[in-house]
């Protein structure tokens, strides 16, 4: 399966960790597409592989994360993944919760 990852925008990340819910219509205002993941490991494993100690240990990823205009490297609460066939997920606090589909 294949995942889109959307990180928080820096003025969204106080909101989204606290646990406000993104728009999943409109995931452009508060969220940056950052890349796409592919696992046949489910979702769970989109998380971990994009914790900073996993996919950029020695700060590989400092440069793409700076040209989206972001700030932060691992995956966070109120960052969301969607899935192949467009169904939002935002991390929480505990697991994932689903926030509808997309465009």
């Amino acid at each position: 399966m294949k995942y889109q990852i959307w990180y928080m925008r820096p003025e969204w990340f106080p909101d989204g960790t606290f646990g406000r819910l993104p728009d999943p219509q409109n995931l452009a205002k508060t969220h940056v597409h950052l890349l796409e993941w592919e696992t046949e490991k489910g979702i769970s494993d989109v998380w971990y592989a994009m914790q900073a100690e996993n996919w950029s240990p020695n700060g590989e990823a400092r440069e793409l994360i700076e040209s989206r205009g972001l700030a932060h490297t691992s995956m966070s609460v109120g960052d969301v993944i969607v899935d192949d066939v467009g169904n939002a997920h935002v991390v929480a606090s505990l697991g994932f919760r689903a926030i509808g589909g997309v465009r």
